[in-house]
């Protein structure tokens, strides 16, 4: 399993970064006069693979493929769509109906089985799709994917395909947010001809989405992607009728293009934020991010084997004067694991996460104090070194900690030097969170056997509560997943830091800008003025 982090808060956010570009014919965008058209700047990374099973959850994928369920950006809630609903008595078994209607953009029905060949071609390990580890909770997942030796066949036993219109899936264990999950694009259902040539399938797929691909697609060397709204699309259909996406490296270019009129809508984080706010007042849509930046600490080291001494470093740290003043308020203060963007988030669940230097001063001295050296670690990033600087230099002032330093390297390494337990310090990480609902976030972080789990929490208590909230019915889920919650907060693995925030800035050319779950804009909803 591949922990869906990013490669810092800033990079994360560069990561779903989503600009649009003016489509007039003056600025090249190719469109015909009469046509609703606009250009879309996306990351490299966005377009880099487009099959469910490889992409990387976006806002582009969003418009081309349509999974049994979506996110209500109102309520927060799972809600059908490719389903016509999803049943269970034990949240384990669980029983899906497909609605009529929907069909590929080459015309091909969406059936059960079109779910299932996308589910299995995912999970099937030697496919090395990066979406694999999403299927780690359906039956016949360890079978496909063996410690050792070769698979013992080829499609999930956990999945079985009743009739055209109904799926049965079946789980390891029970889990009451298998909506919630089945909402990501990774669950996106893909039609044969997927099967018969994936590659040439990635590069342009055929989706079930209120978009589909216009020309060649993702050729070598190709540098955009054009879409043309699908006139057969079942539920609201997109506003435009064309979309071209460009690719940007860097959203530092997208923003300079912004800046200079070339394009309509970015998304804008980091060190730009606090130019944009001025520069377009009135048109700059705040995006608060469903992740959490949070200090990690080593508990395999003897030095932090006392709550007391983690609960003294939470307490030390300004949680408030970082976001003022390095983010210039473009972030919230963690209080809790969660910020508003993730459903069951915004709680103040975290004891330790109030600014008490005295208090800090008191438990340190209470576990015996500290001496010697301290390594703070991140993952290459500037803004990581300055954000781990602050909070070093808060510590050295608080607790009189000395000797500190800085350390960084690669996430590709630092990741499994984590998990081996070779870092000897507190860690600043990002993570986002799987799928909508606090569940995924307290899973991914305090469950021991999570890839994202690197600071080697093992608590009974909090298996047993999560386990509790999995099995639990629709509307008692988010309490008792918050009761596992405080109890990992408790234990304080990791202290929360903030949650970050970035902003979609805009022309007076397009409305209807608002983020998608993971920040980028909702590319069906923008209209063309």
């Amino acid at each position: 399993m591949t922990p869906r982090t990013r490669r810092g808060w800033a990079g994360a956010l560069t990561a779903v970064t989503l600009t649009l570009t003016a489509c007039s014919p003056a600025q090249g965008g190719g469109a015909a006069r009469g046509i609703s058209s606009y250009s879309v700047g996306v990351t490299t990374y966005f377009l880099s693979h487009l099959l469910p099973g490889k992409a990387i959850g976006s806002n582009v994928d969003t418009a081309l493929f349509t999974p049994l369920t979506r996110v209500d950006p109102v309520s927060g809630e799972a809600v059908n769509a490719v389903a016509a609903a999803i049943d269970t008595t034990d949240n384990i078994t669980w029983t899906i109906g497909i609605r009529p209607g929907w069909t590929f953009h080459n015309g091909e029905p969406v059936t059960a089985q079109s779910f299932a060949d996308s589910w299995n071609a995912t999970a099937y390990g030697p496919n090395a799709y990066t979406n694999n580890f999403m299927f780690a909770p359906f039956k016949g997942y360890e079978e496909l994917n063996p410690a050792k030796g070769k698979p013992t066949g080829k499609t999930l036993s956990g999945v079985e395909v009743v009739d055209a219109k109904t799926l049965r899936v079946t789980l390891t264990r029970p889990l009451a947010l298998l909506p919630y999950m089945l909402a990501q694009s990774a669950f996106a259902p893909v039609p044969k001809a997927a099967l018969t040539d994936a590659g040439a399938f990635d590069r342009r797929p055929i989706g079930n989405g209120p978009y589909q691909v216009d020309g060649p697609g993702m050729v070598t060397g190709a540098t955009k992607l054009t879409l043309k709204r699908y006139e057969n699309y079942p539920e609201e259909k997109g506003q435009a009728e064309r979309i071209e996406l460009k690719s940007y490296q860097d959203e530092g270019a997208a923003y300079r293009d912004l800046s200079a009129g070339a394009i309509d809508v970015t998304l804008i984080t980091g060190n730009n934020l606090p130019t944009a706010a001025t520069q377009f007042k009135g048109r700059l849509v705040e995006v608060p991010f469903p992740a959490l930046l949070y200090l990690g600490f080593p508990t395999w080291d003897k030095r932090f084997s006392d709550v007391r001494v983690r609960q003294a470093f939470s307490h030390a740290i300004d949680r408030e004067t970082i976001v003022k003043t390095l983010l210039r308020g473009f972030g919230s203060p963690a209080k809790g694991l969660a910020g508003v963007a993730v459903p069951g988030g915004g709680e103040p669940d975290c004891a330790a996460c109030s600014y008490d230097p005295a208090k800090a001063r008191a438990l340190l001295a209470e576990a015996g104090g500290w001496s010697g050296p301290l390594k703070l670690w991140t993952f290459q990033d500037g803004l990581n070194n300055v954000l781990l600087e602050a909070v070093g230099n808060q510590l050295r002032t608080n607790l009189g900690v000395q000797g500190i330093s800085i350390q960084t390297q690669p996430v590709d390494q630092l990741y499994p030097n984590l998990k081996a337990r070779k870092i000897d310090g507190p860690v600043l990480l990002y993570m986002g969170a799987l799928y909508p609902h606090l569940y995924a976030l307290a899973d991914q972080l305090f469950t021991k056997t999570s890839a994202a789990n690197v600071t080697g929490y093992d608590s009974k208590d909090f298996a047993a509560l999560l386990g509790k909230a999995a099995k639990a019915p629709e509307e008692e889920v988010l309490a008792r997943t918050r009761e596992a919650t405080g109890q990992a907060l408790a234990d304080l693995p990791l202290t929360p830091l903030f949650q970050p925030t970035g902003a979609l800035a805009h022309s007076e050319r397009v409305s209807g800008v608002r983020p998608e779950f993971l920040g980028g804009v909702r590319l069906a909803a923008v209209k063309v003025l």
